[in-house]
C-alpha cells in the first residue's frame, strides 16, 4: 500500500508556502496569533493557520489553506471568478473567454476577466484599435489594423474588439507583448486593481493571514507595490492591516519558489502523505504492526519484480532490434 495525496495546482503551492512559513520562524513555537500582522508585541513572528496562494497568468487561480488544512468542498476554490470593482471610468467589461457558457458572471468585471494576461492583452489591443481609429479620423491612420479569427484557451493569442462601437475591426496580439510594456503603463493599474480586489475579498471573508502571489504576471516590476496600495484603498481602514510599505513582509508577498511553486507543492503533498502514514503506523497494535509491515514487504517485492521484468523485456526487445539492424546492413 502506498499512500498518495492529490490536490490542485494552486492548493499544493498554498500548502508548500504555508508549511515553509511556519517551519522557518527561527524556532518560534507559539501557534497563536496575537494580532492581524502575525507578530507578538515584541515583533516576533508567530505561526499562522491560514494562507492563500494566488497564481496570476493566462488565468487566475486561488489555493487556500484554512485551519492549517487545504480547502476542499463542493469544488476546489475558484477565487479568480469572483466579481471586482473596476477602476473608475473603465468600460472594458471583461475578456472574450467569458462569452457563452461555462464562465461565472460571463467573465464580466471578475478578477480573471479583468486581470489575467488574456484580458490585459485584449485590453491593450482595444487601446490600439481606438488609437488607430482616432488617427484615421484625423487623416493620419496607417491602415494596418485588420480583422482576425477569435482567440481561444488553446493558443497564445488574444483578440481585441473596439467595444466603443467606433470601429468593428479586431486585432490578434500575442500575449508576450505584455513583457514589452513599461512598468508604469496603466495596463498594470487594471491588473493591480483586479488582484487587490481578490486580496480584499480574501481578507474580509476568510480573515486570511498571509497572501502569496505567483505566476508569470508577477514578473512585472512594481506590480506588487501597486497591489499593496490598491488593497489598502479598498479595505478603507476597516481592517487592522500593516502599513502599505510593510505589506511586502507581513501580509501580501510574492512566492519564494517562483516558477517552481507547483513542484514544491507536490513535494509538500508527498511529505504530508508520509507523515500521515507514520502517524497511522504509530497507532497500530503490535500484532497489526507486524501484519502491515509484512504486507508492505510483499507489495514492495512484487513491485521490484514487475520493474525488473519490464526492464528485462525492454532490454530483450532493444537487443533484438539492434541485432536485426546489424544483420540487415552489415551482413
Amino acid at each position: 500500500r502506498l499512500r498518495i495525496k492529490v490536490d490542485t495546482d494552486v492548493n499544493a503551492p498554498a500548502l508548500a508556502e504555508f508549511l515553509d512559513y511556519n517551519n522557518n520562524l527561527h524556532g518560534s513555537s507559539n501557534t497563536n496569533n496575537t494580532n492581524s500582522n502575525n507578530n507578538t508585541p515584541n515583533n516576533t513572528p508567530t505561526k499562522i493557520t491560514s494562507l492563500a496562494y494566488i497564481t496570476a497568468g493566462t488565468g487566475i487561480g486561488v489555493g487556500l489553506v484554512v485551519n492549517s488544512q487545504p480547502v476542499h468542498g463542493r469544488l476546489h476554490p475558484e477565487g479568480g471568478h469572483v466579481p471586482v470593482q473596476p477602476l473608475e471610468g473603465d468600460e472594458f467589461g471583461g475578456y472574450s473567454w467569458g462569452r457563452g457558457v461555462g464562465i461565472p458572471f460571463e467573465g464580466r468585471n471578475t478578477v480573471e476577466g479583468l486581470g489575467c494576461t488574456v484580458a490585459l492583452t485584449e485590453r491593450y489591443g482595444q487601446m490600439l484599435l481606438m488609437e488607430e481609429d482616432e488617427r484615421d479620423r484625423a487623416g493620419g491612420g496607417t491602415g494596418i489594423i485588420t480583422t482576425s479569427s477569435s482567440g481561444s484557451r488553446g493558443n497564445n493569442k488574444a483578440d481585441a474588439t473596439d467595444s466603443t462601437g467606433a470601429t468593428d475591426a479586431t486585432i490578434a496580439i500575442d500575449r508576450s507583448i505584455l513583457a514589452t510594456l513599461p512598468n508604469d503603463h496603466h495596463i498594470w493599474d487594471h491588473a493591480a486593481n483586479a488582484l487587490a480586489n481578490l486580496c480584499t475579498t480574501l481578507l474580509l471573508t476568510l480573515s486570511i493571514e498571509r497572501i502569496v502571489l505567483g505566476g508569470g504576471l508577477m514578473n512585472c516590476a512594481g506590480l506588487l507595490e501597486k497591489i499593496h496600495l490598491r488593497t489598502a484603498q479598498l479595505v478603507n481602514g476597516y481592517l487592522d492591516l500593516p502599513a502599505v510599505e510593510d505589506m511586502g513582509d507581513a501580509l501580501i508577498v510574492t512566492s519564494r519558489y517562483g516558477g517552481d511553486a507547483g513542484l514544491m507543492g507536490t513535494i509538500a503533498l508527498a511529505k504530508m502523505a508520509l507523515l500521515e502514514e507514520e502517524d497511522e503506523d504509530d497507532g497500530l497494535e503490535e500484532e497489526d504492526d507486524v501484519r502491515v509491515k509484512e504486507e508492505r514487504r510483499r507489495q514492495q517485492q512484487a513491485m521490484k519484480r514487475a520493474a525488473f521484468n519490464t526492464g528485462l523485456w525492454n532490454g530483450v526487445l532493444v537487443g533484438a532490434i539492434g541485432a536485426g539492424l546489424v544483420c540487415k546492413y552489415c551482413l
